[in-house]
């Protein structure tokens, strides 16, 4: 699914665990987009108790740990902000 209009991200972070990798160790569905400020990635996880959280890393730079969201709306507001990126890796996991 791709971002057009902000009432698609509602959707998307309802539907995450369908459109999202499954990490079996950690337990969380995690998608890898490109940080395209930082010139690295981001991957945007979601726990089995429904947090968001994000981490960044590249080749010059590592976020320490992950980034956890205090709400929805925070989560809404990176996906917004890096819907470019978002909609490039969700147009790649249709092609797969």
């Amino acid at each position: 699914m791709q971002i057009k209009k902000k009432s698609d991200i509602e959707s998307i972070v309802d539907s995450f665990p369908s459109i999202a990798n499954w990490d079996e160790e950690r337990g969380k569905h995690y998608l890898v987009f490109e940080d395209r400020k930082r010139g690295g990635q981001w991957t945007l996880m979601r726990y089995a108790d429904g947090r968001f959280s994000a981490h960044g890393r590249g080749g010059d730079y590592i976020d320490e740990d992950e980034s956890f969201f205090d709400d929805l709306d925070a989560v809404a507001s990176f996906l917004w902000e890096n819907r470019s990126a978002y909609n490039a890796a969700a147009k790649q996991l249709v092609q797969v």
